[in-house]
């Protein structure tokens, strides 16, 4: 899909020199927090172990060949990824056998690419972990799901699902490009799962923020216009002060998530997938540019503390000229589904983190998809 370019206007929103940010990161970091790069990067040991399990059985490996071939032997990448997203042997075999040309396509274009990354995503790693103040490596494992996960975080690092991040990709620089902006946006996610960002299930503000600043921190680590949100982008430059107006009353009616996040496989009729990112991304851009303290701003972008007192301070309503959330708002109040599926609501943040790419999609397999969100979005 092609590089959109950003309007006039959005020329002059852009952010300061990703080093200079890092700088003010660094000087403000937390004590305890390592000042050290998170030395780590690809890890491709899975990807290309399945490669060679797919080709030895003529692209239709069966359940019990990519038990023993692939899942068995795994990497810490396959456990995080094996959770809503491959399940297991059965479920990765019926989806392999359902789109073959989809992993062929992965294997032949995307695989190679990221094997020559390594360096490269060491650095998208490191330039992260600076930034958000980074105790830990952490690693980006590549692999191959059930077709149906971009990118799954948790304080262990990323699994990166090779098979759905590759769809649209047709040359050698465009895996760059994608590969390079899953990791920088996954990783932000590992940053917040291990400073204990909570996700509370209804609350489309939280959720919202959430993905937006790490489509922020993308945006300053790479210092590009990104292609994975070029879509949304240029739609929202041409409809921002709409699209806050409905967000603004979707928060205050206690909606979910299903207009604005993780809603790839069903967008809302006429416009892009997942607006949500952008509009968070764009609070979050506001909130940073009008912040005395810059290295005040990122920590309080990463911890996510009060939604609503970021919204306040970011100036991005008055940017725009709309009036602020009402304090109606219900999202982070509404009451939890009275069924089983509320058990669910006490998952860890790390699990909700599981996503579904690219950039979310839902499993509707799971009966709690619909009432909890915790299948469907497992956030990034």
């Amino acid at each position: 899909m092609p590089l959109d370019s950003l309007s006039p206007g959005a020329a002059a929103r852009r952010h300061l020199a990703t080093g200079a940010l890092l700088a003010i990161a660094l000087a403000a970091a937390p004590p305890g927090w390592s000042a050290t790069p998170a030395r780590s990067g690809a890890v491709l040991e899975d990807a290309t172990r399945f490669a060679a399990v797919f080709d030895a059985n003529g692209g239709a490996p069966s359940a019990p060949v990519l038990q023993s071939g692939y899942l068995d032997p795994g990497t810490p990448g396959i456990a995080i990824f094996t959770p809503y997203r491959i399940k297991d042997a059965a479920n990765l075999a019926r989806h392999v056998a359902a789109a073959p040309a989809d992993y062929r396509h992965a294997i032949d274009v995307c695989l190679p690419v990221a094997q020559r990354m390594h360096d490269e995503v060491s650095a998208t790693i490191a330039k992260v972990g600076t930034l958000l103040g980074s105790r830990d490596a952490a690693p980006a494992y590549f692999l191959f799901g059930a077709d149906n996960s971009g990118g799954t975080a948790d304080t262990d690092g990323l699994g990166i699902g090779l098979e759905v991040i590759c769809k649209g990709v047709q040359t050698p620089e465009q895996a760059r490009e994608v590969i390079r902006e899953f990791v920088a946006h996954e990783m932000t996610h590992v940053f917040q799962d291990r400073s204990g960002v909570e996700m509370p299930q209804h609350d489309l503000l939280q959720h919202v923020l959430s993905e937006g600043f790490a489509d922020f921190v993308m945006g300053q680590v790479l210092g590009t216009d990104t292609r994975i949100d070029a879509t949304r982008r240029a739609y929202g430059v041409a409809h921002e002060a709409e699209l806050w107006q409905r967000l603004q009353a979707d928060v205050a009616a206690g909606k979910g998530d299903e207009y604005w996040l993780y809603n790839t496989r069903t967008p809302p009729a006429g416009l892009p997938s997942d607006l949500g990112y952008w509009l968070g991304r764009r609070i979050c851009e506001s909130y940073y540019e009008h912040a005395s303290d810059k290295a005040a701003a990122i920590r309080t972008l990463l911890l996510l503390r009060d939604a609503r007192a970021i919204v306040d301070a970011s100036g991005y309503r008055r940017s725009i000229g709309a009036p602020s959330i009402p304090a109606s708002e219900a999202s982070s109040t509404a009451t939890p589904p009275a069924s089983a599926c509320a058990s669910r609501a006490g998952a860890s943040a790390a699990l909700r983190r599981a996503t579904s790419k690219v950039r979310h999609i839902p499993d509707e397999s799971d009966p709690c998809a619909e009432s909890t969100g915790v299948a469907s979005r497992l956030p990034s």
